[in-house]
């Protein structure tokens, strides 16, 4: 059993996420986003003992403890790293940095990182699929129109609210119209109009 995973996301020459997120055995996770990432800043959550099951069988299963990084002679420059730590609760520890310009011969090592994340819930902090929302005042004439992107209805609204000049809580007309395609990084309104 593990005390704690914790992986983190480097820098690399372009907008590569950067953050990293920390769970412990008790299935308590902390995120840090810092650049590049959806959500920026610190975010807490908890997962469920299940989950935490799997992330044990998981680090067991693929053999962290005893695997041996080695890639081959050949690397791309300015690339990221996925930095894996476990703390085991017999004391031991064990960190692989694993540079993505290094020429491996298997891809096992990144299909471990990207089952850690996706097992801890990482998705909607880093990269959530977003969409454009056409959020329109009701009752309004005439009505104030605002082209959000977002990751739901709800953050959309949330957005308006605060971008209004009225300060009660508005009533809103919310269309969704499309997915965003470019790389937004928070949600953000793109347009404004009356």
């Amino acid at each position: 059993m593990f005390d704690y995973i914790r992986l983190e996301r480097t820098m690399c020459y372009g907008n590569c996420p950067v953050y990293n997120v920390t769970v412990d055995k008790e299935g308590n996770v902390k995120y840090e986003g810092e650049m590049f990432v959806y959500k920026s800043g610190e975010y807490r959550w908890r997962i469920p003992n299940k989950k935490v099951k799997q992330l044990s069988d998981l680090i067991e299963n693929f053999g962290f403890k005893s695997f041996i990084y080695k890639p081959l002679n050949g690397f791309v420059t300015d690339q990221p790293s996925c930095i894996t730590t476990v703390k085991y609760s017999d004391g031991d520890s064990k960190e692989i940095n694993h540079y993505y310009g290094d020429i491996l011969i298997d891809d096992r090592l990144t299909d471990f990182e990207k089952k850690i994340e996706s097992i801890i819930g990482t998705k909607k902090y880093v990269n959530p699929k977003l969409y454009i929302y056409e959020v329109t005042e009701k009752d309004a004439e005439p009505p104030c129109r605002y082209l959000v992107i977002s990751a739901s209805k709800e953050e959309a609204i949330n957005l308006a609210n605060k971008e209004s000049d009225i300060q009660d809580m508005l009533e809103w007309q919310v269309n969704k119209i499309g997915i965003a395609t470019d790389g937004y990084y928070g949600p953000v309104i793109v347009m404004k109009g009356i």
